[in-house]
């Protein structure tokens, strides 16, 4: 039973392989970047990879390989289905590798805006870390798998699975429960989006006794990130950046459209999860993710300089 499981597992890997993989645009600028040294693609970007894969001298070629056949998350959701109905364990990914190996697979990666398609076998190495990054073992906890069923759109549901399944922090009670609560209340277009805002924010969270109070630390540390950025920003419309350097002032890059992002999901989650908000003392309408804007920021921020 073990191996009938492991042979259909890598039959629907294969069949997957064989439609091909995308090349997406990050990734021919990861390979221009590192493979071409400052040229750019013209014409069919597939015939530069091409050279670039048949030389096997090139240290960073392990990576390129490694990265175009790692399993991104709409691949993944399409063996969402399987890997919940089967009982896989950690022993199972080596036969997995091995039966996909054994099919002699290839691939055909297909290049945006008509750059072309290239064949490419997949190598031994590439297979074992395919599998691996499946996560293949994983159990998600049956609570989270019947919030999930129950209150998510069809159309969301293995996508949410899958990042469950990838998520690196560890799932205790609370973490769970939060979870459980959130999938039955976080009626929202943006819940995949909420969903990677909390598995990172749960990545470094080191006690979850008290997770609403964690989100309110995280948001004032989000809010004094802003307020340095501000406060640089005034100081540079009167000193040259020289000048500020020279003085001994550290210049961090932070990104205020994103950091009022995660704001704004701290905000609606925390009433939806918790009913009530982090927004200010004062009963507020419910947080919508979609009212913060530039001049927001702005005028949010300055008030509490």
């Amino acid at each position: 039973m073990n191996e009938e499981r492991c042979v259909l597992l890598a039959e629907k890997i294969g069949g997957i392989l064989r439609e091909g993989l995308k090349i997406s645009d990050d990734m021919l600028h990861y390979i221009d970047s590192t493979f071409c040294k400052g040229e750019i693609f013209f014409g069919l970007a597939s015939s530069r990879l091409e050279a670039i894969i048949a030389d096997e001298s090139d240290c960073e070629l392990d990576s390129l390989m490694s990265l175009i056949f790692f399993p991104d998350e709409p691949l993944q959701v399409r063996l969402e289905e399987f890997l919940e109905n089967e009982d896989f364990h950690k022993t199972d990914e080596d036969n997995v590798a091995n039966e996909i190996v054994a099919r002699s697979p290839e691939t055909f990666l297909h290049f945006p805006d008509n750059r072309g398609i290239l064949k490419i076998p997949m190598s031994e190495s590439n297979a074992v870390q395919f599998v691996s990054r499946l996560n293949i073992s994983k159990k998600t906890d049956k609570r989270l798998i019947s919030a999930i069923n129950r209150h998510a759109g069809e159309d969301c549901r293995n996508l949410l699975k899958v990042k469950l399944r990838n998520a690196r922090f560890a799932f205790s009670e609370n973490k769970i429960l939060f979870l459980c609560d959130f999938f039955e209340k976080a009626d929202s277009a943006e819940i995949g989006n909420l969903l990677d805002f909390i598995s990172g924010f749960f990545d470094e969270l080191s006690d979850d006794r008290d997770i609403f109070q964690a989100l309110t630390d995280k948001k004032n540390f989000c809010f004094q990130n802003l307020q340095q950025q501000v406060r640089l920003e005034d100081q540079m419309k009167k000193n040259t950046m020289e000048t500020l350097i020279s003085q001994g002032l550290r210049i961090p890059y932070i990104d205020k459209a994103d950091t009022l992002n995660k704001i704004a999901m701290i905000d609606f989650i925390s009433f939806k999860v918790f009913g009530k908000s982090t927004v200010s003392e004062r009963t507020m309408g419910e947080p919508d993710m979609r009212i913060y804007g530039q001049q927001d920021i702005e005028n949010m921020i300055r008030m509490m300089l």
